[in-house]
């Protein structure tokens, strides 16, 4: 809605579909049920009622908030996710006011649970990390619960209370690629990775596919290798014998550096010398990236910056929910390094 020159108790209450009694109640004080009191705040803050935005704005401010972190996976056991978390929990050391919790969503998981899970923490947002299941990340968002994505499902588009926020892909692999082939005369790519896992998995997939048609070159799908995640992608023994059925490019470009990593070595099982009969490449500049034998050629990720961005993007949509939502992007910067 656009603000108008003298925003009134009723304008807010017909925005929010409230009755003016309780609007008048949550500005000035009196009880109602927090997650009411929220949204009358941050409706008086957008529309401009007032000088409460300054009064508002502060009252957020002062107000313990709850938040949870929703995950699938188990965060602590991996090497990104770590660093990830850690610099949530930094952003919170330096705040008294917010508290984490954290649900994980498991095999069994039943959608009910999580739904009473935040009612009975009285949750005021979310983050959501490594959850992509499209079946139920739709049904999540239209909780209302203010929320942040890191990374998000690829063909998924639905509207909420929520922003996205990942590592750059497109631009950096685009580029990566188009050095290969103009300068390093590289004719075949190939892909490694479920494309489908997530959109930057999905970024970088396109990625190298756009530096070839810039490059005037046709796409080979035999080429790459680009199952499911079902597919043990960690065992270099079942993906030398995945591989061995395909066209061996001469670079791959790899969905992560944990791909990249087991490519190198199912490589090796087949008798290829990386870099000089195939390249690799891949995302993320985690340790065993610069480690591995030969040490691998990747994109660092500021896994610090995305962790606090996180926090602060979910901080900024709790105290203004009815902003549109955001695709934020933080910049990666490639690593050239012995396989490639």
């Amino acid at each position: 809605m656009g603000k108008k020159d003298r925003i009134t108790v009723q304008d807010i209450a017909d925005a929010l579909s409230l009755s003016r009694n309780t609007v008048s109640k949550a500005l000035n004080n009196q009880y109602v049920p927090p997650r009411t009191r929220e949204r009358v705040l941050a409706a008086a803050i957008e529309m401009g009622y007032k000088s409460y935005s300054t009064v508002a704005s502060t009252d957020l401010d002062k107000k313990h908030l709850r938040i949870v972190l929703i995950t699938s996976k188990h965060l602590m056991t991996m090497t990104f996710f770590i660093q990830l978390v850690r610099a949530i929990e930094l952003r919170l050391d330096e705040m008294d006011n917010v508290e984490l919790l954290q649900f994980t969503v498991s095999k069994a998981f039943f959608f009910d649970r999580l739904v009473d899970y935040l009612h009975e923490n009285a949750v005021d947002g979310i983050i959501c990390i490594e959850l992509f299941g499209a079946d139920y990340v739709p049904r999540l968002i239209s909780l209302g619960f203010p929320t942040v994505f890191f990374d998000f499902p690829i063909y998924l588009s639905v509207s909420g209370n929520y922003d996205v926020v990942l590592p750059e892909s497109f631009t950096s692999v685009k580029n990566f690629c188009l050095t290969l082939i103009r300068e390093r005369g590289i004719r075949s790519l190939g892909f490694v990775g479920d494309y489908t896992h997530c959109t930057s998995f999905y970024e970088r997939f396109l990625a190298m596919r756009e530096a070839l048609f810039l490059a005037g070159m046709e796409y080979d799908a035999d080429c790459s290798f680009i199952e499911k995640d079902s597919f043990p992608y960690g065992d270099p023994e079942a993906l030398a014998r995945a591989i061995a059925r395909t066209k061996i490019p001469e670079c791959y470009i790899c969905a992560n550096d944990t791909i990249a990593v087991s490519v190198i070595r199912a490589l090796r099982l087949l008798r290829k010398r990386v870099p000089r009969d195939v390249m690799v490449a891949g995302f993320d500049n985690l340790p065993e990236a610069k480690n591995c034998d030969p040490a691998l050629t990747t994109f660092n990720v500021d896994k610090t910056g995305l962790g606090r961005k996180l926090l602060d993007v979910l901080l900024a949509r709790i105290g203004r929910p009815r902003e549109k939502s955001q695709v934020i992007y933080l910049q990666s910067k490639q690593i050239l390094r012995q396989t490639t």
